[in-house]
């Protein structure tokens, strides 16, 4: 007998991994979409180093989604080493766009380190942030608009 899932479980419907930048220290991305039964949702698991090159493909990819229909983005930066503080308004602005168009999106797994770029740039205070990819995914709909840092 073979177990079918909950109607509550996500499964994931399709995974690739995109390649943001090169070099010594290149950005990667897994994009995870995931169906849920509150919706379509990504999961964007960046790694790496974010440079500016790296941000604006990032942007380019959250647009793509949101034309495809995308309700949800929960963008994993727990394996991100760096950010370009420079590119930091570039990124909040992609995010920005992506939730004009499609819907939510959450910043997950920040470090101290990566808050205080996104502090320095100016942007912490636009952030919906959680602490853990694994624990927004495993939490019920509608609890993730919480915020995981209070300034």
């Amino acid at each position: 007998m073979v177990a079918r899932p909950q109607a509550d479980e996500d499964r994931i419907a399709i995974a690739l991994n995109l390649e943001l930048s090169a070099g010594r220290h290149g950005a990667s991305a897994r994009i995870e979409l995931r169906e849920r039964a509150a919706g379509r949702v990504v999961h964007f698991a960046l790694r790496g180093w974010l440079d500016r090159v790296a941000v604006l493909r990032l942007g380019r990819t959250l647009e793509e989604l949101g034309e495809r229909g995308i309700e949800q983005l929960l963008l994993d930066c727990a394996q991100v080493r760096h950010i370009d503080y420079r590119a930091v308004p570039l990124l909040l602005e992609a995010l920005d766009r992506f939730e004009s168009r499609a819907g939510g999106a959450v910043v997950c797994g920040l470090s101290a380190y990566l808050r205080d770029l996104f502090r320095l740039a100016g942007c912490e205070g636009r952030l919906r942030c959680w602490p853990s990819a694994a624990d927004l995914l495993a939490a019920p709909a509608g609890t993730e608009s919480g915020r995981e840092y209070a300034s």
